[in-house]
């Protein structure tokens, strides 16, 4: 039977134009995640100064190589590796731009990492889907614009998941040596990395009949020790921190998990669905059934450590649940392309890309917490050489100290006038200024805000 005279046949022409387009498709498909990530990530990374946190990091990476790890060691373990990293970047130049790119690297490194682990699990298709959900991830994206372990930290965590995976499928020494080495190098990244290998040995459990075990059980056994010996002294450490770090909250812990998932409902319907079709593959095959128990470990074992941790220690869950953001990637790459109607699953990956963006431009319209460029300016105009100037809290002064080397500062106010520079809660400014200033030896003629939380203050004798 012929076809229909209005139904136009493809022609030769055509059908080689749709194949060559297919293959250039094929090539770019590992790059799409990374050279997004490479995008978001450099975008007005130098705009927006650093901030409390930022500012301490670097000034202790700076001095020799030896005395920085030292200190790290000593003071911070939880940071020891990142700071190896970071000191010779702020021995070149410690400007925003470049102390915040081994971030930015990073962020590549995760998105080739989570490439590299969904199409293992998947097929290459996934792996590019996961590439890209992580790569627009709000939580993902503000990792990689901060100087900070994290991005580091999910880095690592999706890397030796990666190696742990090429390891079950290979079983051989070499890859298990491999991952054995990365897997050990997951707690000098942050403790948070270490949750990376608790999911390692669960889905190692689940795969115990797939694996050589005579192999598998030392380089996990090797890894597991070492782990505990930097988390101990991790913990030791983090017991008596100074940084402000309060108890465990519903609030903080909700605020963590948003991040992690983007803040994307569906993001999380793509990620329940992806498990669920690869717990599905595996009861079909009678096999694989550790690659969702992986994947959910690396969604659920960073806030399991978080929980367990914030019992006895002080912890920023805010930050530190943002490196589920890989698994949560994972699943829901696996999820938009097992999704058997085209017209849904093209739809499902325009709801995932209009969501994100959509965070992004909030994200980027939200003004800073602290402008410590701006407070620098305020403090500058403010102060006389017969003035004091005092930041609140200690540790902020550092901030202050990055953008106005020249300002000396003191712990208590004399002078003819005090310039007090307040972080926090601007509605507590005044009350946790008084006790440097000792009202009525002096009283307030200003303040300016210098973002949602920092404060300038002029005090002058009445």
């Amino acid at each position: 039977m012929s076809a229909p005279a209005h139904t136009p046949a493809p022609t030769g022409e055509s059908v080689a134009v749709d194949a060559r387009a297919a293959a250039v498709l094929d090539r770019v498909l590992p790059y799409l995640g990374p050279g997004l990530a490479l995008v978001l990530g450099l975008a007005a990374l130098g705009h927006r100064s650093l901030d409390t946190d930022e500012a301490t990091t670097v000034v202790a990476a700076r001095g020799s190589f030896s005395d920085v790890v030292e200190r790290a060691l000593s003071d911070d373990p939880a940071r020891a590796g990142y700071m190896a990293l970071l000191r010779p970047v702020v021995a070149w130049n410690d400007a925003e731009l470049w102390v915040r790119l081994p971030s930015v690297i990073a962020a590549v490194i995760a998105a080739i990492a989570a490439y590299r682990l969904g199409r293992r699990l998947a097929g290459r298709y996934a792996g590019a889907a996961a590439s890209l959900v992580l790569a627009s991830s709000l939580g993902a994206v503000l990792l990689s614009r901060t100087v900070g372990p994290l991005a580091l930290a999910l880095a690592a965590m999706l890397l030796s998941s990666a190696l742990f995976a090429r390891a079950v499928d290979r079983g051989n020494v070499v890859w298990w040596a491999v991952y054995a080495v990365s897997a050990a190098l997951l707690p000098l990244t942050h403790p948070i990395a270490a949750s990376a290998l608790a999911a390692q040995i669960v889905a190692l459990v689940v795969a115990r009949r797939e694996v050589e075990l005579r192999l598998a059980i030392p380089a996990v056994a090797l890894a597991t020790l070492e782990s505990l010996f930097f988390l101990t002294a991790a913990v030791v450490d983090r017991a008596d921190a100074p940084d402000g770090a309060g108890p465990l909250s519903l609030h903080d812990i909700g605020l963590g998990v948003g991040r992690a998932l983007g803040w994307s409902p569906v993001v999380v319907g793509l990620a329940v669905w992806g498990v669920i079709v690869l717990v599905r593959r595996s009861h079909a095959s009678g096999t694989g059934l550790w690659q969702p128990v992986l994947v959910a470990g690396l969604v659920v074992m960073p806030l399991v450590s978080v929980l367990v941790a914030g019992v006895a220690l002080p912890v920023y869950p805010r930050a530190a649940l943002t490196v589920a953001a890989g698994g949560v990637a994972l699943a829901a790459g696996v999820g938009i392309v097992s999704i058997p109607d085209r017209g849904l699953r093209l739809a499902s990956a325009a709801a995932v890309a209009v969501v994100a963006i959509a965070a992004l431009a909030t994200a980027a319209s939200e003004g800073p917490r602290e402008d410590w460029r701006a407070a620098a300016r305020h403090v500058h105009a403010k102060t006389t050489t017969r003035d004091t100037v005092v930041v609140l809290p200690e540790r902020s002064a550092a901030a202050l100290a990055y953008y106005a080397p020249d300002l000396r500062t003191s712990r208590v106010g004399r002078g003819e006038g005090v310039t007090v520079v307040v972080a926090g809660d601007p509605a507590l400014a005044v009350a946790r200024a008084r006790p440097v200033v000792s009202p009525p030896r002096y009283a307030l003629l200003s303040e300016q805000e210098a973002g949602s939380a920092l404060v300038v203050q002029r005090w002058v004798r009445p």
